[in-house]
């Protein structure tokens, strides 16, 4: 694919989350997570809305429009098989627990994939305006400027937890060993906002040991290109999640992680 079509695809994606995250300010003062327009997913804590659905439907419409035959993965079930070697993958309200209560920390995470991987990615805040993008190999910036990872020896460390009552008390056993050992934690509430915190400097470090590859596919593109680690997979003790962190923080925190047995 040649760099004139990656920013084309780039551009899209901006547009697309931009777009989707108006509607999505527009929408929220009429949403409560107790309201009628709130389901459950994977547990009763795990709320989907209306707007989530909303905000999916514009994205993948906008794509279906632009690029007929690429492949498209939505959280909210959006699903195409790519007859152009690209797939979008979409979260398209990544944060909602937060959405509902309205709070801030939510976004709205887009990134095309080929073969190789994460080929662009764009996350945007709608309630600060600020839009994290990346290109494979070229780099990551954060409303324009370009993002460098900042090292920093005391770690404040973000991470997340699942929705599942089982998998929280086993989440809470690593956090046992990571939080004596680091600056500080935080749990923001979107894996995508998280990432994109490791690369702009916000924070020095991400995990989450359950996570979706909507949630981080965009968010995981930024902090690479900004020069961060990432880490997850079989053979991990992130087996089904991720790390993103400088490359010696990275190791010090899987040294931590892999000590729960």
């Amino acid at each position: 694919m040649c760099s004139a079509d990656v920013k084309e695809l780039l551009a899209l994606a901006v547009t697309l989350a931009t777009s989707a995250g108006a509607e999505l300010l527009t929408r929220q003062a009429a949403f409560s997570i107790d309201g009628p327009a709130v389901e459950t997913k994977s547990s009763a804590s795990d709320p989907v809305s209306a707007a989530d659905r909303a905000s999916e439907r514009l994205i993948t419409d906008g794509l279906a429009a632009a690029l007929p035959d690429d492949g498209l993965v939505g959280e909210e079930g959006a699903l195409k098989l790519s007859l152009s070697g690209v797939t979008w993958v979409i979260d398209p309200l990544d944060g909602t627990v937060n959405y509902l209560y309205g709070r801030p920390d939510w976004a709205v995470s887009i990134a095309a994939e080929d073969e190789a991987g994460a080929l662009i990615g764009v996350v945007h805040q709608p309630r600060t305006g600020i839009t994290w993008q990346a290109v494979r190999d070229g780099g990551a910036t954060r409303n324009g400027v370009q993002l460098e990872l900042r090292e920093s020896r005391d770690a404040l460390v973000s991470t997340g937890f699942s929705y599942l009552a089982e998998r929280r008390a086993e989440q809470a056993e690593y956090l046992r060993h990571v939080l004596p050992a680091v600056r500080d934690v935080r749990r923001g509430g979107s894996a995508a906002l998280d990432l994109c915190s490791v690369a702009d400097g916000t924070s020095d470090a991400y995990y989450e040991h359950v996570i979706q590859r909507w949630d981080v596919a965009a968010g995981g593109l930024i902090a690479r290109e900004a020069g961060a680690r990432t880490i997850g997979g079989p053979g991990t003790p992130l087996a089904d999640g991720v790390l993103a962190a400088a490359p010696d923080l990275a190791d010090a925190l899987l040294d931590l992680l892999g000590r729960v047995s």
